[in-house]
């Protein structure tokens, strides 16, 4: 047994069969075991590496990051599987009436039902012709034909996929006619993803601006927002008022005092901090509303999440040093 096959034996299974299915959707002819061990000790060797250099150069400490970036690079690798197979099916699912309709007309011409699905696969279909290709070899090898149809949603991450092909089998077992049971289904099928594409573009407004609140708006407030404290401890300390003052007064409050909650001095280098944290934490859930709402499913906004931190913080810190010069050079005038 091979190292990666012994590091593997110590993953749950169910781990392994999530990478399993995974990779089955894209067609990664590996066997699984062999490539979570790959996974796991390069993942740790890249954790290690990680956790050190944090450490050495940010004093951050090394179990944590251990953790995040093992946890990062094992997740993120299933994620961009994921996202991968779920590409190829919605890529399949389009063309999805088109092939049906080919297999009817085939079907109608004459041909039996696995000579029709071999010469429906075409090259422009993709996915989908090399599943026409095994299902028709399959049926002409011996196997069912409904066992052979139903194996192609295992290979084909797709919903819409797996419901054409169990309602084809059913037609099948019923003895209904299957050229005109196609035919049907392709006609649903368009009519779904017109509704799809209606839908999309009903709600792009409403994606836009959650874009632009998460992207511009948020930065835009907490930059003069953190600016005006800073501001506010600068004129109270030309007016007299000792540090120590401004502490105690920014610490008041009648309802903190009566619930017995902790004060908190309000300085700039507070709204800074929590300027930041409140930006994270909005491009995040921004992402995720954003993916839902645009596929139906969160995980789809995470691939929006390195946007949306990257430029809310950057527009964050442009305002601050912008408004920061102007302000500086209004006040130099004065």
């Amino acid at each position: 047994m091979s190292l990666y096959k012994r590091i593997a034996t110590l993953i749950p299974p169910g781990i392994i069969e999530a990478y399993q299915r995974e990779m089955r959707y894209v067609g990664l002819q590996v066997e699984e075991k062999r490539f979570v061990g790959f996974i796991v000790i390069f993942g740790l060797g890249i954790a290690i590496a990680a956790a050190v250099n944090l450490f050495i150069f940010f004093n951050i400490g090394p179990l944590v990051s251990f953790v995040v970036s093992f946890g990062l690079f094992g997740g993120g690798i299933y994620f961009w599987l994921s996202q991968t197979a779920e590409k190829e099916g919605k890529a399949a699912e389009k063309i999805l009436p088109d092939v049906l309709e080919l297999i009817a007309s085939n079907i109608k011409s004459g041909l039996t039902t696995e000579k029709a699905l071999f010469a429906s696969a075409r090259p422009e279909f993709g996915v989908i012709s090399q599943e026409l290709k095994n299902s028709s070899k399959e049926i002409i090898s011996g196997a069912r034909m409904e066992d052979s149809l139903m194996s192609m949603p295992t290979k084909i991450k797709s919903r819409v996929i797996e419901r054409s092909i169990w309602l084809l089998v059913q037609g099948m077992k019923s003895g209904g006619a299957i050229a005109d049971l196609l035919i049907q289904l392709s006609s649903d099928l368009r009519e779904e993803n017109a509704m799809k594409q209606e839908v999309a573009a009903n709600i792009s407004m409403y994606v836009l601006l959650i874009f632009a609140a998460a992207l511009f708006g948020a930065p835009l407030l907490f930059g003069i927002s953190s600016l005006i404290v800073g501001l506010l401890v600068e004129q109270t300390g030309n007016i007299g008022i000792s540090p120590e003052q401004m502490e105690e007064y920014s610490s008041m409050s009648s309802v903190g005092r009566f619930m017995g909650l902790p004060t908190v001095n309000i300085t700039e280098p507070f709204i800074v901090g929590f300027s930041i944290m409140a930006l994270l934490v909005t491009a995040v859930f921004a992402s995720l509303t954003i993916g839902a709402m645009s596929s139906g499913s969160e995980k789809h906004g995470v691939k929006y999440i390195p946007i949306m931190l990257i430029g809310s913080l950057g527009l964050f810190f442009l305002i601050r040093i912008g408004f920061g010069t102007i302000l500086g050079s209004l006040g130099g005038m004065m």
